[in-house]
C-alpha cells in the first residue's frame, strides 16, 4: 500500500510540475501544444486543419483598379509548412456555427523585395488566420488573415508573402 501511495504521489508531482510549466509557457508555446495535442485526439479539429491544408491557394487583389486573382497552384499545408521551421494547426469552434483555424510556423524567411514589396524578413513568425462561417448554402465561406510577428499585413505586404511562400 506504501508503495502504491509513493507512485501516486509521484504522478501527482510530475503532473503539477507538467501544468506549472505549461503556465508560464507564452502563448505561441502553448499554443504549439494545445494544437499537437488537439490534433491527434480530436477527430473535428483534425477534419477541419485537413480541409484547411489542402485548399488551394487563391487571393483576390486589385492592380490598377481592376481585380485578379492569383492562383499559383499550390495548397496552404505545403505552402506554409515548407517555409517554417516549426508549425502548428490550431482549430477553434466559434458559438456561430462556424469555426477558425490558425496556423503559427516560427523561424520564417521571405524576401518580398522580388515581388513588389520592400523588406526581407528573415526568422519571424508568420501567423494565418483562417475563418469560417456558415453560408445560405450548407457550406462555409472562408476568409485568410495574414500577420508577421502578430502584426496585421497590408494588402500588397499580404500579395508579396503569398507569392514568396509559393515560389
Amino acid at each position: 500500500m506504501k508503495t502504491f501511495v509513493k507512485i501516486l504521489v509521484a504522478i501527482l508531482v510530475v503532473a503539477a510540475l507538467c501544468g506549472g510549466i505549461y503556465l508560464v509557457l507564452p502563448e505561441t508555446a502553448q499554443t504549439f501544444v494545445k494544437g499537437n495535442i488537439q490534433y491527434r485526439i480530436n477527430d473535428e479539429a483534425k477534419k477541419r486543419v485537413d480541409e484547411a491544408k489542402n485548399s488551394q491557394i487563391k487571393y483576390t487583389y486589385k492592380d490598377n483598379g481592376i481585380k485578379k486573382i492569383y492562383d499559383p497552384g499550390t495548397t496552404y499545408g505545403s505552402a506554409l509548412e515548407n517555409k517554417a521551421k516549426t508549425t502548428v494547426w490550431y482549430y477553434e469552434s466559434n458559438g456561430t456555427g462556424g469555426y477558425t483555424i490558425t496556423f503559427y510556423g516560427t523561424k520564417v524567411s521571405m524576401d518580398l523585395a522580388k515581388y513588389g514589396s520592400d523588406g526581407t524578413y528573415i526568422d519571424k513568425t508568420l501567423k494565418v488566420v483562417f475563418d469560417y462561417k456558415p453560408n445560405n448554402n450548407g457550406g462555409y465561406t472562408g476568409t485568410v488573415s495574414w500577420y508577421i510577428d502578430n502584426e496585421p499585413c497590408e494588402e500588397s505586404i499580404t500579395l508579396a508573402v503569398v507569392q514568396a511562400l509559393c515560389n
